[in-house]
């Protein structure tokens, strides 16, 4: 394990905050509604207190990843996301790579470029918002870690020596700044997952991407996102793995939806079931399951369920 942080937890998160605000990712909303319900009842657990806003939009980086329209209107949408957010006091976490990867990237060219920031701002002055800069942009994944020492204490389902391979996705680690960890070997996740009481499988292809990009998701499935996930999964079967966990629900549609398609494609059928990391946390720390929202999931959690106990 890599035990020392390129940044260190309590740099990035100096203070345990009392409330956050939680953006919500469309993605998770639509595909997999537990991942919310997750990271709300964990940060609970860990006391810490998650509000949202009906007002929140999808952070519009799927369109603009697309070309569906000009930078400019994401910038926009960033900024009243934010201005939102900053309405509250509140810093802003995400629970999924990509609202963290444009959030972030968009709220720094708005912040070092004034003339984007005052065209942003005048647009959404319209309706009466205001960005300033004033609130942070953490991944939950960073609060899970600052307080990992909480979640051991809480833990009430052990995992007893699950064997759990990680996917940490390329939106958060391709940043290669301001995150926790190297991210070219990252060990947070595993670290976790042994504080749950769960075994860490350091399989191979750990780090390939899912290869669900936006385009090559609706464009080319068959020719470049199957061949490159039948790769991973069966490299994370060949060495044991009995679950995956990642932090981003664009990861979960690539790693779980596509099982059944690889199946039909290659006659493997891996069957291994694809979950959030906060609902590994959740399931850990009591959480009951009919929150976790797993029967959205393509591949069941039973064997999963039975091995950690769980028999509701």
């Amino acid at each position: 394990m890599q035990r020392k942080r390129v940044v260190e937890p309590e740099d990035k998160i100096r203070e345990i905050p009392a409330v956050v605000f939680l953006f919500r990712s469309c993605t998770g909303s639509l595909e997999y509604p537990g991942t919310e319900s997750a990271v709300t009842e964990t940060l609970r657990c860990l006391e810490v207190e998650p509000v949202t806003d009906p007002d929140q939009t999808c952070c519009s980086g799927y369109l603009l990843t697309c070309s569906a329209h000009t930078p400019e209107v994401s910038l926009a949408v960033t900024a009243r996301n934010l201005a939102l957010v900053e309405r509250k006091g509140l810093d802003t976490y995400v629970f999924c790579n990509g609202c963290y990867g444009y959030l972030k990237e968009l709220s720094h060219i708005l912040l070092h470029n004034q003339e984007y920031l005052e065209g942003a701002n005048e647009l959404i002055a319209r309706w009466g918002y205001h960005y300033a800069g004033k609130t942070r942009i953490f991944h939950v994944q960073e609060m899970w870690y600052r307080l990992r020492e909480r979640i051991a204490a809480k833990v009430v389902r052990p995992l007893n020596g699950l064997r759990v391979g990680v996917h940490y996705g390329c939106h958060y680690l391709a940043r290669k700044y301001d995150i926790l960890d190297d991210g070219g070997y990252p060990t947070f996740h595993e670290e976790i997952v042994e504080a749950l009481g769960g075994t860490p499988v350091f399989y191979k292809e750990r780090q390939l991407c899912c290869g669900y990009a936006v385009g090559r998701g609706f464009t080319h499935r068959e020719e470049i996102v199957q061949p490159h996930l039948f790769k991973k999964l069966k490299n994370a079967r060949d060495s044991g793995v009995e679950l995956i966990t990642t932090v981003c629900p664009g990861c979960n549609v690539a790693l779980d939806r596509e099982q059944p398609n690889l199946r039909e494609r290659y006659g493997e059928d891996f069957r291994i079931p694809v979950i959030d990391l906060a609902q590994l946390i959740a399931l850990a720390l009591g959480v009951p399951t009919a929150k976790l929202g797993f029967e959205a999931n393509t591949v069941p959690l039973d064997d999963v369920l039975a091995k950690v106990g769980v028999s509701e």
